[in-house]
Order: structure tokens, then sequence, then C-alpha cells
């Protein structure tokens, strides 16, 4: 949805760091507009968390500042950018909001296309309180152009992973030094963020995969397939052949972080 309306020139400051943004307050959206507009802005090359796969990973209790960009163009020039963020079906019915923090900072590319990024807060105790928030969230822009002219794009597939931290312990293999042919417990924890209650808490029946490798170096082989229990375990018994290490590793998830947890080397007699 692209509409358009004129509004007062404004010179806005830019925050330069990630910290500094975050001790100004919200910026204002642009009043809603009246009329259509027949030579939109446009939008491309949005960015979410300097594109580390367009996720964020918050944890239990401690907010997450990150960056959202886009390459904005207008006949007229760009004076600014915001960007929002919602968890739900549509804008309309979203159960969830993000809102950018401080003023954008745009950076003239040339006579119409600007570089335009903003700093947005994900937090637990504000705009995360609730597990089910995690997942896909969608990111919609208000640009003002050299005209004072308001565009606003709330219709393009823009996307963001907000996932909930994991954490997975340093394995632990039973007994130690081993024979050969013996039998091998290894053991680890899987935690999660809980945005609810402010801690991390047991992941329970998520697949993790016990790997080994032979020495300390080179690629991990998958040996099992296993789910952590009501506790955030993962146990798996394997027979030991050779001296090696022994870990193990979560995929993650579309709500939840991908994690591979410390190794533990086993000396087999």
């Amino acid at each position: 949805m692209r509409i358009r309306a004129t509004v007062a020139a404004a010179t806005a400051a830019t925050a330069a760091t990630l910290s500094a943004a975050l001790a100004v307050t919200s910026l204002t959206v642009p009043a809603a507009a009246a009329e259509q507009d027949d030579t939109p802005t446009t939008f491309r090359d949005i960015q979410v968390n300097q594109n580390r796969d367009y996720t964020v990973v918050v944890p239990a209790a401690r907010k997450v500042a990150f960056l959202v960009s886009a390459i904005v163009s207008d006949p007229s020039g760009v004076q600014s950018v915001s960007f929002e963020l919602w968890h739900g079906a549509s804008r309309a019915d979203a159960d969830g909001w993000m809102e950018q923090v401080g003023f954008d900072r745009c950076v003239k590319i040339n006579d119409i296309e600007s570089k335009c990024e903003a700093v947005v807060v994900a937090d637990p105790y504000d705009n995360l309180r609730s597990n089910a928030l995690a997942g896909v969230w969608t990111v919609g822009a208000v640009a003002v152009d050299g005209a004072g002219n308001v565009t606003r794009e709330y219709d393009n597939p823009w996307l963001a992973r907000i996932k909930r931290q994991t954490h997975l312990s340093q394995a632990d293999a039973t007994p130690e030094p081993v024979k050969k042919g013996e039998a091998l417990t290894v053991k680890a924890r899987m935690i999660v963020a809980s945005w609810e209650k402010h801690k991390d808490v047991p992941l329970i029946g998520h697949q993790v995969l016990l790997q080994f490798r032979k020495g300390t170096s080179g690629a991990f082989t998958t040996l099992k397939k296993v789910k952590t229990d009501r506790n955030g375990w993962a146990t798996a018994t394997v027979n030991a052949t050779v001296d090696g290490e022994y870990r193990f590793d979560f995929a993650g998830t579309s709500l939840t972080q991908a994690r591979s947890g410390r190794a533990d080397f086993v000396d087999v007699k």
C-alpha cells in the first residue's frame, strides 16, 4: 500500500551507533496520507541484522538492538525513512510490534537514491513478552521524499526471523577411559530462553544429533538422533572404537537458535 501526503520539512539527527540510538525517544511515524502516490518511492535490498540470514536471536532477559536497512529511491531524493516490524498474518491483525528507536540514518548514493538504516530493539520485557512471538515478523517502511511527501510500504514480503536463544552444554561421555568395544554413554543438556519467565528453561522433545570425529580435528559424523527429555537432557549410548571427540548438535528451528555443543574427548584403551 503506497499513499502520499505533504509534511513539514525537518532535519533529523542521525544515530551513529546502536548504543547511542537506544537512548533516543522512538521516532513518530508520519501522519496518515490522503491521496494516492502516482510517483511512489521505491524500496529494495532490505536487510535485517546486517543480513545475518535476516535472523535476530534474543535471550531470556536482555534486549537486543539490530539494524534494519534498505536502498530507497525517489525522483526528488530521500529525506528520511522509518521502519517497523509486526508479527501476525497481516498488519491489521498483528499481535506483536517493534518500532525503530531514535532517528534513521540515510546516506546519499546519488541524486535519487539513499541507503537508509535505523535501529530496532527486541525486548523480552516490552515487545517480546510471549514465547508465541518467536518466528517470522514482517518489515514495513515509511519514507519521506525530498519534496516532503510520505510513502508507506506495507505490502512487500520483507521478513525477519526473531528466535529464542538456546544453549547446548558440553557433552559428557562415561566411563572414561573406556575399553574398546564397550558401551559409552554420552549426555548433554539443551536449554532455551523463555521470554515469559525471563530465564532459560529446558528445551523439551527436540531432536539433537550425537556426532563423533576421530582424534581432535576434521569433520564430525552423525552417529545417532535422539530427543531431549522433559529436563532438556539428550542421552545416547554407542560402542567405543577409537580415540575421538563426541558432541551433540542442534539444527535449530524456525523459532529457536541452532547450536553445537562443545565436544568431550574419549580415550579408548
